[in-house]
């Protein structure tokens, strides 16, 4: 069929123009004039750019020696420059001195003079610049001192994420006929005190939508739909939560939320992308632990130390635990750097800003140059941290292209097989350099038929402890050439953690692993919490899920945040109603609350009061993520393939991933969940990123959301959503009903409700007007039939109701 744009109504294509408001606050100290300053942008400040400024340019440009009249040490004196005028121009990075000094294309204009930077440092420095080139200003709070406690100053005060978690007392409200769980309290008492209300209950059809889709990412079947409406009982949504808890979709539902957080991606990016042909295993273990409901705690101590905890007695669950620590694995790694010294400590760098984040919500690793500038985290115990995975086998080889470091996962019998089958194709490989002629051939034809025939071994990207085991050093200014005190390893200080330093015989990831896994560590328990609330409500109680430090959100029910965290980790046993770290039974504490269950009803006075609902007074309308909409097309198709796990990567393991856009369309039109399709960094599929998908190289909590126009061009000239529509299509004129049920029907399908009488007249009216439209071009009745049928299952596709959930 000839694949066309679809003409659609006005009223459709207006449902497109959705504008996506926002009030920027006052700009930040020491910011003036600028875009508001993003944590995410701070962070890539002390990363990316302050370390390249301190080591490359200051020594010239700063407070002690300040050549041409330019200093480089503060965002003001950057733009006041120097004799030749301002060294950056916000938001222009072609238009600044700096970036085209550092490019080296004028020859008058060459900085630093000892040697051009190296292609990262000058595409950071870039981005930089053209983003507003954030530059934060420290306050007396911020600073701290080797210890990890805050120097004295007015607004030292204790931070409210490193205070121990409080279990408190569930506060009295007026409205009590409202609250069906201590969550509604804590929401309401904050309504009550503003002089608001929550809004009415959202009806069971979209309820039902909206759980369905939180919980495994599909839209509901109008037979589970018609199951909920005639099930009157006041169980009924649970049992609803429940069936859905248990599809196995919900793995894969929230197992691409973790992999967000993780940096899941199936290649390594940078400098040579080769792939991580292995990696899906990882992929796999997330979604069936989440299937499992393995306890969180255990599922940390997995990802961090799997390798190290005691061997359970069956072999697939050893693997298992191996498979696990690819979190620490899965890193983008600048494979050719000549370094290797620097490559390691890059790795380790990497692998302290993933942990820390995923897992405490702090960006430790803003202090590898210097202390923290905002949090009590000293440079030394960001060194403590990285003698722990120094003291990790993570690579293969650092060797030019460097490799990750890969652990079969089979039994002793089947190493022993794949050992042998390599001994004898050694052995044959030894025999072809010697024969000439026919024996040649012959050898040649018996080593094709083994390559077809080679043993099974599982590989999964995986560490170990590594052979020298030790402390490192404090790298004076991030430079691993410039060492200053051993840092013994230990945890911070601030967090409650002991100083007892890890022995010399260990890495001290067991340690690591069971320390965050505490139930008084005072962030595991309140990140984790926040990152469900975040997915159920649309925003988290910290709206800044990564970032739990001093640049971080603070929450907006504080008390909640603390009595959902300290639930969550009390055993399961508990009268008082303990989760036992099973994040299924936080799902149910969330979802079974009138909090959950209100509709998305618009109140002008209450929208007055609190315009960006931070006191949830209704449900938050949202916006589903690329991979929601996708499989919520194939499904509404009755496309959609069930099967789970496996790989659907055909480059081989840690050979080259060229981005061949034919090749990426081919995987993308797989009729399989999205989480299985190829994750492959610095060429993600062009509709995840117009779509805003994560950038796989950053563990990241919380998505973008953008309204722009290649979403709607996608959704109405893309060649998958055609394709989708017409399978869509075909399902509805299986039925040999009336034109009119055939739209109720496909109404029921997308969009969980029927279609409202002018609704149908219009839709009819339409399917009329584009077969008379194509009549004269085509005269097969079937083919014309399909034709409008597919452009009126597009236009649902495309509309706001699909979409988007209430």
């Amino acid at each position: 069929m000839r694949r066309e744009p679809v003409v659609v109504s006005a009223v459709v294509l207006t449902a497109w123009s959705l504008a996506v408001a926002w009030s920027a606050p006052a700009a930040p100290a020491g910011q003036t004039g600028a875009a508001p300053a993003d944590p995410r942008a701070i962070e890539f400040f002390e990363k990316r750019v302050r370390p390249v400024l301190v080591e490359q340019c200051v020594t010239c440009h700063g407070s002690k020696l300040v050549k041409g009249g330019l200093r480089l040490d503060s965002r003001a004196l950057l733009m006041k420059g120097g004799e030749s005028g301002a060294a950056i121009v916000p938001g222009n990075a072609d238009g600044s001195r700096l970036v085209q000094a550092i490019r080296y294309n004028q020859d008058h204009l060459k900085m630093p003079p000892q040697g051009k930077l190296k292609p990262q440092q000058i595409e950071d420095l870039e981005t930089w610049v053209k983003t507003g080139a954030v530059w934060p200003e420290i306050g007396t709070a911020a600073a701290n001192s080797a210890s990890g406690a805050p120097k004295p100053g007015p607004n030292n005060a204790p931070h409210w994420a490193f205070l121990p978690v409080r279990s408190p007392a569930v506060p009295r409200v007026k409205h009590t006929s409202w609250v069906k769980s201590p969550i509604d309290a804590f929401v309401l008492a904050r309504l009550e005190a503003k002089g608001l209300k929550p809004a009415p209950p959202a009806d069971r059809r979209t309820l039902l939508r909206r759980a369905t889709f939180d919980l495994i990412g599909l839209p509901p079947t109008p037979e589970e739909m018609d199951a909920f409406l005639r099930d009157t009982s006041p169980q009924a949504f649970s049992r609803v939560v429940d069936r859905l808890l248990e599809s196995p979709a919900y793995g894969e539902r929230w197992g691409r939320h973790w992999l967000d957080v993780s940096r899941y991606a199936d290649s390594n990016g940078l400098d040579e992308n080769t792939a991580f042909a292995n990696a899906f295993r990882y992929r796999d273990w997330v979604v069936r632990s989440l299937n499992e409901d393995k306890p969180y705690d255990q599922f940390i101590r997995e990802q961090v130390a799997g390798d190290l905890l005691p061997r359970p007695a069956e072999d697939r669950a050893y693997w298992d635990r191996l498979t696990a620590t690819g979190f620490l694995v899965l890193g983008p790694k600048v494979l050719a750097e000549p370094d290797k010294q620097k490559m390691m400590m890059d790795i380790v760098d990497e692998q302290i800003d993933v942990t820390s984040k995923a897992f405490l919500g702090l960006t430790l690793s803003c202090a590898r140059c210097h202390d923290h500038k905002f949090d009590p985290l000293s440079q030394k115990e960001y060194y403590a941290f990285a003698g722990i995975f120094k003291s990790t086998r993570t690579m293969q080889s650092l060797a030019t292209v460097a490799r990750a470091y890969e652990r079969p996962a089979a039994t002793a019998e089947a190493m022993s097989v794949r050992q042998e089958y390599d001994r004898k194709l050694n052995e044959l490989r030894e025999q072809v350099k010697k024969a000439v002629g026919k024996e040649k051939q012959q050898l040649q034809q018996r080593m094709k038929e083994m390559d077809q025939k080679v043993p099974d071994v599982p590989m999964v990207l995986a560490v170990e402890e590594a052979k020298e085991i030790g402390d490192v050093k404090v790298h004076i200014r991030g430079n691993h050439l410039t060492l200053g005190d051993v840092a013994p390893r230990v945890f911070p200080k601030v967090l409650g953690a002991s100083h007892q330093p890890i022995g010399p015989d260990r890495s001290g990831r067991l340690e690591l692993a069971n320390w965050l896994a505490q139930p008084t560590n005072p962030l595991t328990g309140r990140v984790m919490v926040n990152r469900i609330w975040q997915h159920h409500f649309g925003q988290g109680i910290v709206r800044s899920p990564d970032n739990f430090g001093r640049l971080g959100e603070k929450p907006t029910h504080p008390e909640l945040l603390d009595w959902l965290a300290t639930r969550f980790v009390a055993p399961a046993d508990l009268s008082a109603g303990g989760c036992g770290w099973s994040l299924k039974k936080l799902h149910r504490m969330m979802m079974l609350t009138n909090t959950y269950q209100m509709s998305s009803a618009y109140d002008a006075g209450s929208a007055l009061a609190d315009p960006d609902n931070s006191l949830y007074w209704r449900a938050n309308r949202r916006r589903l993520e690329i991979e929601a909409i996708r499989d919520g097309m194939l499904s509404v198709a009755g496309a959609l393939d069930p099967k789970m796990g496996g790989s659907l990567l055909d480059t081989p393991n840690f050979g080259y991933v060229t981005n061949d856009q034919s090749r990426n369309q081919a995987q993308y039109d797989v009729p399989r969940r999205s989480i299985y399709l190829p994750v492959i960094r610095n060429a993600v599929f062009d509709v995840f990123q117009v779509y805003d998908f994560v950038e796989p190289s950053f563990g990241n909590g919380k998505r973008a959301v953008t309204t722009v126009a290649p979403q709607a061009l996608f959704m109405l000239n893309g060649n998958f959503v055609q394709d989708q529509a017409a399978a869509f299509a075909k399902r509805v004129l299986a039925s040999s009903a009336a034109d009119a049920e055939r739209v109720d029907h496909a109404y029921l399908r997308a969009f969980g409700r029927s279609a409202a009488p002018d609704e149908i007249r219009s839709a009819v009216e339409y399917i009329g007007t584009v077969k008379a439209r194509h009549s004269a071009s085509e005269s097969d009745a079937a083919k014309l039939e399909l034709r409008a049928w597919r452009n009126f299952c597009q236009v649902l596709f495309a509309s706001n109701e699909f979409i988007y959930v209430h």
